[in-house]
């Protein structure tokens, strides 16, 4: 059930340049997602997706305008606090899943839940049970080299859930899949329909699109209705 907002943009604008020369990324956008909602942003190449989801975890800082995330704004805050923020209320899925090589797939998922403060147990427990969700049970002790391009993606899910954040934002997940890889990938997603975490997808995947509850078009610096 749709509740109250987990991400509010307001007047959120970015540019970039000395001010001579200035290229205007965003301008005047506004965004609200709500505790639960599944939307995606789509875009032409350049238009800004990305861009955006830095804005909205606070990986970025916008040139004007507002981010708050559950209630809290990031301009309110250190970078310190930032961080920390982050970790409890965001999760990251990006186009590469950027595993640590050196550890398995469970100490890649718990590893945000330990740096937020669980036990090694807890923390590896909580690891398990969403490996398991996503049908990964056998695999929680390989390493990333040894999963394939879809079971890597999928342990990115379960670190982005790990710390049960308020919204995940994902860039691009299926961008380096094969289609059937892909559908395995939003398949194992669905299964977080039930929750109220809200997931935000920039996409350029019609098929992401469709399985989301609603469809903002990124052009012209703002976000449009299709």
């Amino acid at each position: 059930m749709l509740d109250a907002p987990v991400i509010s943009a307001r007047g959120v604008g970015k540019r970039y340049g000395d001010g001579r020369q200035d290229i205007v990324v965003l301008s005047g956008l506004d965004l609200t997602v709500m505790s639960g909602e599944w939307l995606a942003i789509v875009g032409a190449s350049g238009s800004g997706k990305s861009t955006l989801l830095n804005l909205l975890g606070g990986l970025d800082v916008p040139s004007a305008g507002d981010v708050a995330v559950s209630g809290r704004l990031f301009r309110d805050m250190n970078e310190r606090e930032r961080s920390l923020w982050r970790n409890q209320n965001l999760g990251f899925v990006f186009q590469m899943h950027h595993l640590l090589p050196e550890f398995s797939a469970l100490e890649n998922v718990a590893m945000p839940a330990r740096i937020g403060g669980l036990t090694k147990f807890a923390a590896e427990e909580r690891a398990k049970d969403l490996l398991d969700r996503l049908g990964l049970s056998e695999r929680i002790s390989h390493r990333p080299a040894a999963l394939s391009g879809g079971e890597r993606q999928r342990v990115a899910i379960a670190r982005a859930l790990v710390n049960e954040p308020a919204c995940v934002l994902m860039d691009e997940p299926t961008g380096n899949l094969d289609p059937a890889t892909a559908d395995q990938v939003l398949e194992a997603m669905q299964t977080f329909r039930p929750y109220k975490t809200a997931f935000v997808v920039v996409t350029h995947d019609p098929d992401i699109a469709q399985r989301m509850d609603r469809l903002q078009i990124l052009q012209s610096g703002r976000l449009e209705n299709p």
